[in-house]
């Protein structure tokens, strides 16, 4: 696993790379990396599922900072990490151990429960979007320190200023969630929230504040722009109240025994049974301004038969059982149409039947 030193010499051995610079990396290839992860993945692999999310967005250069975002440093450690690979599809044998895949029709699909954000703000802060992630504390990355993320920025731009929430269920700077705090150069001070003590460091560009709630967890709040001093960060933790939001995106149907394992930006939902979790379910959406159809979406994998065109919720839709790569592991891939315009891509592991992954797509949603 790379860590956070690791990652900050690659990205200084890069200077001059940026996201506009680098090739448009293949649907299918963004796909299969996304949905089958055959080991724990370290930081750099994080970092390469948060480029898969942003890689169908415009490349839009961030502003300057003088400080860069640790989300800039791993979209970058990210983009390093792809050309090494040369856009190469690596399937990785099981882990001695690991329990053997299921046999097909062996599933049993069940309601979902559904997806949420453990925390809300009150009262919500105006004009200004949530963007949730979770990722860390269960397998295949049982091994990564459990993260809720949730990005308050206009419109759900993170490239705009605004405000990030951090929640861990242990101080993250023992768990190494948290590498280095406070950052260099900033001055750190206590403070309070509801009261209880709280350590806020600042540096007139940023203000990040920890906190150890009185439940036992730790939050954080990094903020800038309007967000950038100690008051505006005390502001928001005493904001935070335990009442779960549900993310836009949700699946109805889901295998019985199959647990969240990462949501990426309120975007993409990955779950992965607990019994064997090389089996992972992926469901990401593409918005309206994206450049894609639901035929794009499949026309870079390899179909072991003929695409099939399906209706889904009233909509047309394509369903493929394909190879994402020569040698790849065969996959059951659905795209299809939300109301709203914007579009979605499932892909289930070969161990569900045709009817099982036209069910769960049956019953994704949108709001």
């Amino acid at each position: 696993m790379l860590s956070d030193r690791d990652l900050d010499a690659r990205l200084a051995g890069a200077a001059g790379v940026v996201d506009a610079e680098l090739p448009a990396l293949p649907e299918a290839f963004l796909a299969h990396l996304a949905s089958d992860a055959r080991e724990p993945e370290g930081a750099s692999i994080l970092a390469l599922r948060q480029l898969i999310a942003d890689a169908h967005e415009a490349r839009t250069q961030l502003p300057p900072r003088r400080r860069p975002r640790r989300r800039t440093v791993l979209r970058l450690g990210a983009a390093l990490v792809v050309l090494a690979a040369g856009w190469a599809v690596v399937t990785r044998p099981a882990a001695p151990g690991t329990a053997p895949h299921a046999a097909r029709g062996a599933v049993t699909l069940v309601a979902a429960e559904q997806i949420a954000f453990p925390v809300s703000l009150d009262p919500v802060p105006e004009g200004l979007t949530p963007v949730f992630s979770q990722w860390g504390g269960v397998p295949p990355f049982e091994d990564q320190p459990l993260t809720y993320t949730a990005d308050y920025r206009t419109s759900g731009d993170l490239r705009e200023h605004g405000f990030t929430l951090q929640l861990y269920p242990d101080d993250p700077r023992t768990t190494g969630a948290v590498s280095e705090w406070p950052v260099d150069g900033a001055r750190a001070h206590a403070a309070t929230v509801h009261g209880t003590p709280a350590d806020v460091a600042s540096d007139g560009e940023f203000a990040d504040l920890l906190w150890h709630r009185p439940d036992g967890s730790w939050l954080r709040i990094i903020g800038d722009g309007p967000f950038a001093d100690a008051d505006a960060v005390v502001e928001v933790a005493e904001s935070v109240v335990d009442r779960p939001q549900p993310i836009g995106l949700q699946f109805g149907l889901a295998p019985a025994g199959w647990t969240l394992n990462s949501l990426e930006e309120s975007r993409s939902i990955d779950l992965s049974s607990d019994v064997d979790p090389e089996q992972r379910l992926k469901l990401s959406r593409y918005g309206p301004g994206f450049p894609i159809t639901i035929d794009s979406l499949l026309e870079d994998v390899t179909p072991t038969q003929p695409v099939e065109t399906v209706t889904l919720q009233g909509q047309p839709a394509r369903l493929a059982l394909a190879r994402p790569g020569e040698d790849a592991p065969v996959y059951w891939y659905v795209a299809g149409n939300f109301p709203d315009g914007s579009l979605f891509l499932l892909v289930a592991p070969d161990t569900l039947t045709r009817d099982q992954v036209l069910q769960i797509a049956g019953q994704v949603s949108f709001t």
